[in-house]
Order: structure tokens, then C-alpha cells, then sequence
């Protein structure tokens, strides 16, 4: 396999560049080190013609300005944290909301996504490593502990993507990354403009969805049988959109942005499998696998963005996010069935790893 690294573009005061990982069939993954952000992920559909199936910009700029978090990386915590604040031993952590104004979403103005990354490569005729590394210290943060983090992305001639996180701490601490890539395997040129992802099915291996109240703060584990949420077996996403007016669930995410519990036990690979997405058209395939607890599904619903390069606008569910992790909030609701807290410390670091595979039928 190849790399190849392209200038990308000044942002936060530094340059940042692209780098594409090409196996020896064409198939390819970009990725930023602004924000450690997925550009763009190639792979062949049953057919073998090789198409674009992550949302993208060429241009730095959308990733400075990303309020959708198109591609990025997410921590030290992803997802929600209510009233922007939380108790860790005896003292409380107090931060700027950044949602509804009373929520800390994806870490805030602080988080993975606000930086250009240190870098590395490296590549054999089996695979492609981008190493990012970053140092985010509490003094500038208000974060608990100093944090050492590592990223790993790794392209396979399989067309898999493997990221492992590594975070180390020198005080207790808490962590929950993850990555905010925008998937639609129908492929972003298939037709004149993105498709939805409606038509796509979707498999998630849990037997439990975290319920969530106005806000989509996190209220409890809930099991999903009898419910749109209930995607054990493949399930069309337009079955469960055509139920969003008559869902509370629904409503209140405008679409699917809830959390799974995962219920599959973790394999001799020290994974799990999270979700698998069809697309029958293309015949592409993605299965998810992690060693985290949790997935979100987030279907896009309030996605509105134009990418000027390809002329072309990222609209509401035109693609999904996959985003494994801990359940959202859980730090207030730490011993709650379905709320994992990994917490770490000098003596104990975070990680974790999440593959993204890709293959057609």
C-alpha cells in the first residue's frame, strides 16, 4: 500500500495536510490531521466500481467551522453531557454549554475536533497507518488531568478502517471517544445528488436503546422490543422514519440520534459486533465491530451542508453515523444498567479500538 500527503490547507495557526491511504485494487481513505477528520473512504461496490461512501469536503475550512463534526474525531467524552457539568471524587467540573445552551456536546470548544494533530505514516503491503498525537493539558482545558493522546488509523487491503485510541492521564479522569464519520454506502455518486439513506438496512446487535427526554439528555436503558428501535434483524430505515409522528422516541431525535447498549459478547479479537448496514443497490456492505459498550445511530436528521467542490449539498438523512462509545451522560448515571464510565488514571490508561468493515454481496 501507498500513502500519499497533500497539503490541506492553515488552520488554528498551522498547516495541516491530507493523507491517503491506497490499497494495490484503488480502493482509498483520506484523513486530516485538522481535527483528525475523515475525508473521504473509496471502496468498490458489487460491480467494482469504486465510490465515495463518507460525506467530505476539499476544503479546510468546512473543518474549522464543522458544527455537523463531519468525519472528526470526538473527546475525550463524545456525545452528551447534561447541564455542561459533573462531579468527579470531591471536586465539580463546570464548562461552556454548546448545545440548547445547557449542554456539553462532544467535549465543547476544548474537544479532539479543535486541533491540528501531530503525525506519523507508515505502510506495508498489507496496510496503511496514520498515527495522530496531540497533548490537551487541564490548565488550558478545565478538564480533569492532562491528557496524552494517541489515535491510530489503519486502511487494510481488505478495505477495512481499524482507528485505536490511547489516552493516558496523569489524574483520574474519564473517557468516551469516538469518530463522527457520516457513512451512506450507496456511494456519494451514484445518481445526481447524495441518496438517502431510507432504502438502506440497518442491523444493531442490542437488546437495549437508551431513552432520552427533551433535549436528548439520556434517561434510562430501555429494552427495544416492540419498538422502532428494535433493529436486532436488518431493518429498512424508512420503516422506522415513517413512524417518527407517531414515536415519542422519534420525535424528540427527529429520526434515529439514540444510544445503543450492545449485546454481543466481546470475541477472541477482543471485539464485539456493534452493526451491520446493506445497501442493496450497490451490494456494498458495512459491519461495525468495537470493543466499547455502546453505538449511536445518528441518522443525519438536522444535517444541512454544502460541499462547493462537488457542487452538491449534504442534506438530512443522507447518510448515518455509527459512533461506538459509552452511553451518553453516563457520568450522571454511573451504576445505571446500560452506563459504563471508563474512568483512567496515571496507573490505568483508556483503550479501546473500533473497525469499520467494508465488503459487497
Amino acid at each position: 500500500m501507498i500513502i500519499r500527503v497533500t497539503p490541506f490547507g492553515r488552520a488554528y495557526g498551522k498547516y495541516a495536510f491530507k493523507y491517503t491511504m491506497i490499497t494495490k485494487n484503488g480502493a482509498s481513505c483520506a484523513i486530516t490531521d485538522l481535527a483528525g477528520a475523515v475525508v473521504s473512504l473509496r471502496v468498490p461496490d458489487k460491480k467494482g466500481n469504486i465510490d465515495d461512501v463518507v460525506l467530505g469536503f476539499d476544503d479546510v475550512k468546512q473543518y474549522v467551522k464543522n458544527p455537523g463534526y463531519l468525519g472528526a474525531l470526538i473527546g475525550p467524552v463524545g456525545n452528551r453531557i447534561a447541564g455542561a457539568e459533573f462531579k468527579l471524587g470531591r471536586k465539580k467540573y463546570k464548562f461552556t454549554p454548546n448545545e440548547n445552551g445547557t449542554t456539553l456536546l462532544h467535549s465543547g470548544a476544548f474537544g479532539f475536533h479543535t486541533r491540528v494533530w501531530d503525525s506519523s505514516i507508515e505502510a506495508d503491503a498489507d496496510k496503511a497507518v496514520l498515527t495522530l498525537k496531540q497533548t490537551f493539558a487541564s490548565a488550558e482545558t478545565a478538564w480533569p488531568g492532562d491528557l496524552d493522546v494517541t489515535v491510530r488509523y489503519s486502511f487494510f487491503e481488505d478495505n477495512s478502517l481499524r482507528i485505536d485510541y490511547h489516552i493516558e492521564s496523569d489524574a483520574l479522569t474519564f473517557a468516551s471517544p469516538t469518530n463522527h464519520t457520516y457513512f451512506n454506502i450507496a456511494g456519494l455518486h451514484s445518481g445526481k445528488r447524495v441518496p438517502s439513506v431510507a432504502r438502506q438496512t440497518v442491523q444493531i446487535f442490542a437488546d437495549k436503546y437508551t431513552a432520552v427526554a427533551e433535549g436528548s439528555i439520556p434517561t434510562s436503558a430501555e429494552s427495544v422490543e416492540g419498538t422502532p428501535f428494535d433493529l436486532r434483524a436488518p431493518k429498512k430505515l424508512a420503516d422506522g422514519f415513517a413512524l417518527e409522528r407517531q414515536n415519542a422516541q422519534l420525535t424528540i431525535g427527529a429520526g434515529y440520534d439514540h444510544n445503543y447498549v450492545l449485546s454481543e459478547p466481546v470475541d477472541l479479537t477482543g471485539l464485539r459486533r456493534a452493526a451491520c448496514v446493506c445497501d442493496r443497490l450497490s451490494g456494498r456492505v458495512m459491519n461495525v465491530y468495537t470493543d466499547m459498550p455502546c453505538v449511536q445511530l445518528y441518522t443525519a436528521n438536522h444535517l444541512r451542508r454544502y460541499n462547493a467542490a462537488e457542487k452538491v449539498t449534504y442534506g438530512k438523512r443522507r447518510a448515518l453515523c455509527l459512533e461506538t462509545q459509552c452511553a451518553p451522560d453516563s457520568i450522571h448515571h454511573e451504576g445505571q444498567d446500560g452506563f459504563d464510565v471508563i474512568r483512567i488514571d496515571s496507573e490505568h490508561p483508556f483503550d479501546s479500538s473500533t473497525v469499520y468493515a467494508f465488503s459487497v454481496k
